[in-house]
């Protein structure tokens, strides 16, 4: 288990997005507050726990604006809502909510999962997709964990709608230093011959292809995501995705997002004491092999941090496997 200070480490520093007026943004993802579950990698009994020192943490942070990244709840529960509701009451900095494929009706689901029209009443300005201009940035705030055909109700891979992709089309060509976001990932962490497979296959976009020429085409600098349970940077052509480490499991932590004219700088912090982390690093070892894999890729990331930074030296030998650049 990889050692992080209390004040965090810098996982990346950008070039882009800059802004004349300096942002805080906090990212919170993965949360799967479970009010009624015990036990898993995710330890499931802590999760309250955790997403209450998270917010403790922004708060003291004094961030300007808090984007929680999706799955905040263990599977849509009703009950886990509610208890959501009640810890981010706490927060003192404004909010928005993007769902995950564990916050959105399911066909197995063995409960009344809300649609996702109460997740948006709940947790967005309006109906998604949406732009919240936070500061110097338009943060454009996509769904990528449901589709109007309903094909993503029985599997956890998630998609752009063809109507969002339209709608994303014509925000950008009006949005001023566009921020995107959404749950799943867009860029794959590792080789495309890997993603390709399951479980890979299940953390990135069916259409992560559109996805990026679209971005690209616009000249997006940073889409944000999280799902993936693994912290990490990715690169292609000028777009970078940046991934947040899950609230509920190792390395337990969260991101704060500092835009300013220099560029952008992405600090990882942790919200667990070193024995809670060590705690969850151990249930993850314990795991099965997937798991296992993720508190590997977790550690050589943090011992790779910063992943990208914009004001070093080129070299030869930047990639890591925390970061990693495609090729067009």
């Amino acid at each position: 288990m990889r050692p992080i200070d209390s004040d965090g480490i810098v996982l990346a520093r950008l070039a882009a997005p800059t802004s004349d007026q300096p942002v805080r943004l906090g990212v919170l993802s993965d949360l799967h507050v479970a009010t009624r579950a015990r036990g898993t990698d995710r330890l499931f009994h802590r999760t309250e726990e955790r997403a209450a020192a998270a917010v403790d943490l922004l708060n003291d942070a004094e961030v300007d604006f808090v984007l929680f990244d999706g799955d905040l709840t263990k599977d849509g529960e009703p009950w886990n809502f509610d208890r959501f509701d009640e810890l981010v009451a706490e927060l003192e900095a404004p909010f928005v909510a993007t769902p995950g494929n564990h916050d959105v009706p399911k066909t197995g689901d063995e409960h009344d999962t809300p649609p996702v029209s109460s997740f948006e009443d709940r947790y967005a300005p309006e109906p998604l997709p949406f732009v919240q201009s936070v500061g110097g940035i338009d943060l454009v705030v996509c769904n990528s964990a449901t589709v109007p055909d309903g094909s993503l109700a029985d599997e956890h891979r998630g998609a752009l709608s063809r109507p969002q992709l339209e709608w994303l089309e014509t925000t950008l060509q009006v949005a001023s230093n566009p921020v995107v976001a959404f749950h799943h990932n867009l860029l794959p962490i590792l080789g495309s011959d890997v993603v390709r497979r399951p479980p890979w296959r299940t953390f990135s976009l069916r259409n992560g292809e559109a996805g990026r020429e679209l971005l690209d085409r616009h000249a997006v600098p940073l889409v944000i995501s999280g799902h993936h349970h693994v912290p990490a940077t990715v690169s292609a052509g000028s777009l970078t995705q940046l991934i947040a480490p899950p609230s509920c499991a190792y390395p337990l932590a969260h991101l704060l997002v500092d835009i300013d004219r220099r560029g952008t700088t992405v600090t990882l912090v942790p919200h667990a004491a070193l024995d809670d982390r060590r705690e969850s690093f151990d249930a993850m070892c314990a795991g099965p092999p997937l798991r296992q894999t993720f508190a590997r890729l977790v550690d050589e990331t943090l011992a790779a941090a910063p992943l990208v930074d914009a004001t070093a030296e080129p070299t030869e030998s930047a990639s890591t496997v925390g970061s990693r650049r495609f090729r067009s």
